[in-house]
C-alpha cells in the first residue's frame, strides 16, 4: 500500500486512504491522526468520510478541529433501530464506492476507530470490497456482548476483519493475542484521545486544580443497556446524591434522544441538565469537576489522564487500567457518601497527568508506522 496520492496521469487511479468517522467520539479520536498526516504534507493521501451518524452535534467539533470532509453520507433516519442504521450505512458505502469509481480513486486502505456502528459497517464494507482495514483503538474487551451493547460485538467482529490493529494499551494487545491474532499485526500506540488533551494543555496552559470554587459533579449516561434497563435506578441515585450533598452542583449532560429532565419528577435545586457540549466546553467542565459519574469509555480515558475521580455506572468496563490504578471505580450500593468516594480515588490517583491510556504521541506512532510499512491484505 502506498501512502502518497498518485496523480501523474488522468487515466491513472489516485490511491487514497479512507478515514471514516460518524460520531463525536470517533471524530475526536481521529482528529489528531488527520492532523498528523497534514503536518507531514500528506493530507492529499487521505479521503475523509463523515457517515453523519451523530448528525445533530458533530459539526461544532469538525469546525474546532478544522477537518475538511471529502464526502458526507445522506443519512436520514427517524428511529434508533440498529439494523436499520446498519442497512442505511451499507447503502451509503455503496454510493461512496460508485463516487470513488467516477473520481478514479482507489482506496488503499480504510481507517476507522473504536466500536460504533459506523466503524463496524466500514469494516464490513472493507471486507466485501477486499480493501485492507486498519483499526484504531483495537482490543478493548469486556467479554460480554450485552455490556456494552452493541459495542462489544462490533469491536470483536472488527478485529476478525482488520489487517492492522492499533491497540491503545498493553492489556488491549494481550486481549487480541489471546483471541488468536498474530502479534505482528498488533501495535501498541496509546489512545489518540490523549493526544488531543496534551495539545490542548500545551496551547492553553490547562491546570487541573484540586481546590474548587464550585464543587462540580459531572454526569453522563448514554449506554443502551443503562438507558433501556437501569435509567430509573440511576436517576434515583443521582437525586439521592443531590439531596445528600446540597453544597455540590450536579451537571448532567443529556443525550438528545433520552431527555433526562422529563424523566426526573422532582425539581432539584442543585441539579442542572444540559445538552451535549463541544470538546472545548468539555475541557472547561473538566477544570471544575471534582468527580465524574459516567458510563462513557472515552470520558474514563480523559478523566484518567487528568486525574479526575470517576464513578462508573457499569458492571464491566473495557478501560480496566483506571480501576487498577484506583482513580476510577464501579458504583456500589454502599457508595452513599460522595466525599468518601472522592477522597479515596484522589488518594490513589496522580493528578499530574496519568499515562495509563497514552502519553500524547499515539497519532505520531500510527502515521510513522503507515509511512514505513506496506499492508498485505488477508486471504
Amino acid at each position: 500500500m502506498t501512502i502518497q496520492a498518485k496523480t501523474s496521469s488522468s487515466n491513472q487511479n489516485m490511491n487514497k486512504i479512507l478515514i471514516v468517522f460518524g460520531t463525536r467520539p470517533e471524530l475526536i479520536k481521529l482528529a489528531p491522526v488527520i492532523d498528523e498526516f497534514s503536518k507531514r504534507n500528506l493530507r492529499e493521501s487521505l479521503y475523509i468520510v463523515n457517515s453523519n451518524q451523530h448528525e445533530d452535534f458533530i459539526m461544532q467539533d469538525i469546525d474546532y478541529f478544522q477537518i475538511q470532509v471529502d464526502h458526507q453520507f445522506k443519512l436520514i433516519r427517524n428511529n434508533d433501530c440498529l439494523s436499520y442504521l446498519n442497512g442505511l450505512l451499507l447503502l451509503e458505502f455503496h454510493e461512496l464506492k460508485l463516487k470513488l469509481c467516477k473520481l478514479k480513486i482507489k482506496p488503499d486502505a480504510i481507517i476507522a476507530q473504536g466500536d460504533t456502528c459506523t466503524s463496524y459497517t466500514a469494516a464490513l464494507f472493507s471486507f466485501y470490497e477486499n480493501i485492507p482495514f486498519i483499526h484504531i483503538e483495537a482490543g478493548l474487551r469486556t467479554y460480554d456482548f450485552n455490556q456494552p451493547f452493541p459495542e462489544e460485538y462490533y469491536r470483536k467482529t472488527i478485529s476478525s476483519i482488520a489487517n492492522i490493529h492499533f491497540a491503545p494499551t498493553l492489556i488491549a494487545k494481550q486481549n487480541l493475542i489471546a483471541e488468536g491474532l498474530s502479534p505482528t499485526s498488533i501495535f501498541v500506540t496509546g489512545n489518540t484521545v490523549i493526544d488531543n488533551l496534551t495539545k490542548y494543555i500545551h496551547e492553553n496552559k490547562f491546570l487541573y486544580n484540586n481546590v474548587k470554587k464550585e464543587a462540580l459533579i459531572l454526569i453522563t449516561i448514554h449506554r443502551r443497556e443503562n438507558i433501556n434497563n437501569n435509567l430509573n435506578l440511576i436517576i434515583n441515585r443521582i437525586v439521592f446524591y443531590c439531596k445528600k450533598h446540597p453544597d455540590k452542583t450536579f451537571l448532567w449532560i443529556d443525550n438528545p434522544g433520552y431527555k433526562i429532565e422529563l424523566k426526573i419528577e422532582t425539581h432539584i435545586n442543585n441539579l442542572k441538565i444540559i445538552q451535549p457540549v463541544s470538546f472545548l466546553e468539555m475541557m472547561d467542565l473538566y477544570k471544575k469537576a471534582e468527580l465524574i459519574i459516567t458510563d462513557s469509555g472515552g470520558i474514563q480515558e480523559e478523566a484518567g489522564y487528568l486525574g479526575i475521580p470517576t464513578l462508573i455506572f457499569r458492571n464491566k468496563t473495557e478501560r480496566i487500567e483506571g480501576i487498577q490504578l484506583g482513580i476510577s471505580k464501579y458504583f456500589e450500593e454502599k457508595d452513599n457518601d460522595l466525599n468518601l468516594v472522592i477522597s479515596t480515588l484522589k488518594f490513589n490517583g496522580n493528578t499530574k497527568f496519568n499515562t495509563i491510556y497514552g502519553d500524547g504521541n499515539a497519532s505520531k506512532r500510527i502515521v510513522d508506522f503507515m509511512i514505513d510499512k506496506r499492508f498485505e491484505q488477508k486471504n
